[in-house]
Order: C-alpha cells, then structure tokens, then sequence
C-alpha cells in the first residue's frame, strides 16, 4: 500500500513539474509575439521583489507612452490619455531562478481609442522606422531603469559583485570618459532622476526616455557609475 501511494505521489509531482514547465514555456511564447507585434507598446523589469518588479515595469511603459504619444499626437494631453488607460494595461509575470520577471503591455489602441486616425503614409512610416531603430534595454538595463531611491544602490551592487558581473564602479569623480559605462544620477534628496548609459565614443543614453542625455545636464547633483565585466 504503502510502495502504490508513493508512486501515485511521484506521477502527481512529475505531472504538476511538466504542467508548470509548459505554462511558462508558453507565457514566454506570448511575450515574444507581443513583442514582434508593432500595435503593442510594453515594457518589462525583473527583480527579486516581484512588486518593486512590478513598480519597475509600469514606470518604464508611462514614460514609453509619453514618448509615442507626444510623437503622434502633440496635440493630445498625453498626460490625462496615460492615466486613462492604465486600467487597460497588462501585466504577465513569470520567474527567472530566484527573480520576478514583470511584463507590462497595451494595445496601441485603447490609448487612442476614440482619437482620429488622420497620419499621413509618410508619417507612419517615420514613426515606424523611428520604432524600430529605438534602442532596447536588456534585462539589466530595465532592472537599473528601475531604480529610483540611492539606498537601492548599493544593494544593486552588491548583487553584481557577488555574481561576479561587475568589473568597476565608483563616484563621479573617476568616471570613464570614454569607455562603456553606466550611471546612476541623484539629487540632494536622494532620488535617482536619471540612469544613463555611455557607449565607448562617450555619447550617453537616457535608459528612461530612450533619449540622449548627458550627465552634465544635471547640476548639482551626483552620480554612480559602473562596468559589466
């Protein structure tokens, strides 16, 4: 008896192991299609505190929705039609190891939904050329995007540096003026207002607004820079 309840047991376990396997198997199948499908604007974030995730995800897709509806519609009060569909948004979550991994989406759509059509072909196609040579963030990027308080920092970093991932970090004032490089900009308050990333030629990304930035843009404030290995 007791040789059939543990083998009843075993086949309930591998069941619910190969179930849980295709679930995310196909949540990530889903996300990649969202992802290739131009009427979608989403954004992600991963981090062990699935909310702070979550936190992370829909500060990154507000500012994403700014951005395209200022391009298409600047006659639009970007402002009030973000607000007005975030009870449209999506959100899937799924793990990697001991991370929550937080995928936030909207239908391009339900953001312009009773806003007329009136793009001209040509427009259109300068929107869609503009969309696809946006640069993306990779999952470091998103994670570092979602960092907004300095005491969330050092945490960061010393993640990285037990995973062995970083190869150099420091304070404003030993920042690499030309090599790859992140930066975690805060003012006096002790927000993080801005993360930039700097490609070897120096020029530097806002990872927030997609934009070009530079760090001399903010005054009188400070920053942390870092290096993958």
């Amino acid at each position: 008896m007791k040789k059939i309840v543990l083998l009843l047991t075993c086949i309930l376990a591998c069941t619910y192991v190969q179930a849980q396997g295709k679930e995310r198997d196909d949540s990530q199948d889903d996300i990649n299609a969202i992802k290739r499908d131009t009427s979608f604007i989403y954004a992600e974030s991963t981090m062990r505190d699935a909310l702070e995730a979550l936190s992370g995800a829909k500060a990154i897709l507000e500012l994403k929705l700014y951005d395209w509806l200022r391009y298409n519609y600047p006659d639009e009060n970007a402002e009030m039609r973000v607000s007005d569909s975030k009870n449209k948004w999506i959100t899937r979550v799924t793990n990697r190891g001991i991370y929550n991994r937080v995928f936030v989406y909207i239908n391009k759509r339900d953001v312009i939904s009773d806003t007329e059509q009136t793009d001209s072909i040509e427009e259109v196609a300068d929107f869609v050329m503009k969309d696809i040579t946006t640069p993306a963030l990779t999952s470091d990027e998103e994670t570092m995007a979602a960092i907004f308080n300095f005491s969330e920092i050092e945490p960061y970093v010393k993640s990285l540096k037990s995973e062995r991932r970083i190869h150099a970090y420091g304070k404003y004032a030993s920042l690499p003026v030309e090599d790859p490089c992140y930066m975690f900009v805060y003012n006096k308050e002790g927000s993080v207002i801005a993360v930039l990333r700097q490609s070897e030629d120096g020029k530097q990304i806002n990872l927030r607004t997609l934009k070009d930035d530079n760090v001399r843009n903010y005054k009188n404030c400070g920053a942390i820079w870092l290096q993958f290995k």
